[in-house]
């Protein structure tokens, strides 16, 4: 039920034991009664670079989606990241200081009353669903590293180790961009599940804890917000070598559960019925249909061979007149017996007749033929 559904959300950030300065960034903000942007932000570049991308992201995302309302969500999104793509980009050229500075990013739409998370997504930042004990990743690392773990070559213990994990092979601003520039946004929608937490990170999270951990967190019994903070104390016990950010969203809602139909043993003299109330024949009515489709069968058989004997014979002899007159005989004969099979009410014999019909009238013009030739 509507009144029962309840959409959630949080972000924290924290710059880790061993930076000076949090270069990561988030949004987590309601757009409307029914719709949260959640947006996870790890700045690229180094010294001040990085932290500057985040803050021009975090800004200009928010900013463009709440100006333009009308429109496809995720193609509002889309727009929205690549203005904030754009924008860090005449940064850059602006600001000589900081040449490589750029973002990589995470980005959704929860939307409750569509029941549809949009996602748009560049870099190794990360989206996941977790729902009744599962975590299931819904991005895609743009990094070889990544890659090779998603197609199971390496395991994720080897790929939060490998000294080349943090490189990317896209970023938000370090080149102009738009919506339909190919490989460039990782653009998807996916059903928004009940009793279902979404959660965006950096990858100071995931470099540091495994989906294991992050499973132990979130399915505890505490506030969202506490188990923010849980995950992001469980990277900075790991060692906390890089900032960490954490996005959740929680939906809560009544899960439908489909009824399942209650079976009534009935008395066997009893008319049995259907789901419709309609009464359905009774279980030797049914041996005796069994009973009728045999004897079709076998009248089929014998139906066939009689036909082609009667043909072969007048094509071998042309013992004309006698031969045609027993033809004449045996097609009659052959109407009879279809006439009897027609006084059976299952669709099967009446198909079966149907097909018995069509060998006669064949027989019959063969018999014509026959008897031209006289």
């Amino acid at each position: 039920m509507k009144d029962k559904e309840k959409l959630t959300y949080c972000g924290l950030s924290d710059m880790g034991k061993q930076r000076t300065n949090n270069e990561d960034a988030y949004v987590a903000e309601q757009l409307d009664k029914n719709t949260v942007l959640a947006v996870a932000i790890d700045g690229v570049g180094g010294y001040e670079g990085g932290e500057v991308a985040a803050e021009i992201a975090k800004t200009e995302i928010p900013k463009y989606l709440h100006e333009f309302r009308n429109g496809e969500r995720l193609e509002l999104l889309k727009q929205a990241v690549i203005c904030a793509n754009n924008a860090i980009y005449d940064q850059r050229q602006r600001d000589t200081t900081r040449p490589n500075m750029s973002c990589v990013l995470t980005s959704a739409i929860v939307d409750k009353g569509r029941k549809v998370i949009d996602m748009v997504h560049v870099g190794d930042t990360r989206m996941y669903q977790y729902r009744h004990g599962e975590l299931r990743k819904l991005s895609h690392d743009h990094s070889l590293i990544g890659y090779r773990e998603e197609v199971g070559d390496l395991t994720e213990e080897q790929a939060m180790h490998h000294p080349q994990r943090n490189v990317i092979s896209r970023d938000v601003g370090s080149a102009k961009h738009e919506v339909e520039d190919r490989d460039f946004l990782e653009a998807a929608a996916f059903p928004l599940l009940p009793n279902s937490t979404l959660l965006l990170c950096s990858d100071g999270l995931t470099d540091l804890i495994t989906s294991k951990q992050i499973v132990a967190i979130l399915e505890q019994q505490i506030s969202l917000k506490e188990k923010a903070k849980s995950l992001i104390a469980a990277a900075n016990e790991a060692g906390g070598k890089d900032n960490v950010t954490v996005v959740l969203v929680e939906y809560l809602a009544e899960e439908k559960v489909e009824p399942v139909p209650e079976v009534i043993e009935k008395d066997p003299a009893e008319p049995a019925e259907d789901n419709n109330g309609d009464v359905l024949p009774p279980k030797d009515e049914g041996k005796k249909r069994e009973g009728k489709k045999l004897i079709v069968c076998i009248w089929c058989g014998i139906v066939g061979l009689l036909l082609g004997a009667c043909v072969a014979l007048g094509l071998l002899t042309m013992k004309k007149t006698d031969q045609v007159k027993e033809l004449e005989q045996q097609v009659l004969q052959l109407e009879k017996q279809i006439e009897e099979l027609k006084q059976n009410d299952t669709a099967d014999v009446d198909t079966v007749s149907n097909t018995l019909v069509d060998s006669v009238q064949s027989s019959e013009r063969t018999r014509v033929i026959y008897k031209w030739l006289n």
